[in-house]
């Protein structure tokens, strides 16, 4: 959990931006010991998020402003949620014996089986999540994908 983007992190944010506000939660780590260094809520404008789907992005940006300045964290490592229903997850088996990049390499080239959109408009991300009880040599692998535009649109109002 604390390894986003292949970094070692000891303190990491959590972000949920739902209907009615945005939930921040700062979590540390030391050792096998977690501890919450800060929590913060804040109410978003009427309308903001729609169907979980961002509407209003300056509404969503300034509340997400003020969680940060509640809170008083300085932490830039931030893990936020896309809403379920927007993620199509799949459970795929490859061979155990590849990287995370030939992984990577390879479900991109496989991806167009399990993902009903173009690929070009989707970002896929993957986590092993340990041996195939039914083959050893293989290991089981979520498949976790959304439209592109669910993740820039949360990147945006984190800008």
């Amino acid at each position: 959990m604390f390894e986003l983007f292949g970094k070692k992190a000891n303190t990491l944010l959590g972000i949920d931006i739902s209907s009615t506000s945005v939930k921040l939660l700062e979590l540390s780590r030391s050792g096998t010991r977690y501890k919450v260094e800060s929590y913060a809520v804040e109410p978003l404008p009427a309308n903001a998020v729609v169907e979980k789907n961002i509407a209003e992005l300056e509404g969503v940006g300034q509340a997400l402003s003020r969680v940060l300045v509640k809170a008083k964290t300085n932490v830039k490592i931030v893990a936020v949620a896309v809403a379920g229903s927007a993620v199509i997850t799949k459970t795929i088996e490859m061979d155990a014996g590849l990287s995370d990049d030939d992984m990577e390499n390879q479900l991109k080239l496989e991806a167009d089986q399990y993902i009903p959109y173009p690929l070009e408009e989707v970002a896929i991300d993957f986590e092993v999540q340990g041996y195939s009880v039914r083959n050893p040599e293989r290991v089981e692998v979520l498949l976790a994908a959304c439209r592109k535009e669910n993740v820039e649109v949360r990147e945006a109002a984190l800008a």
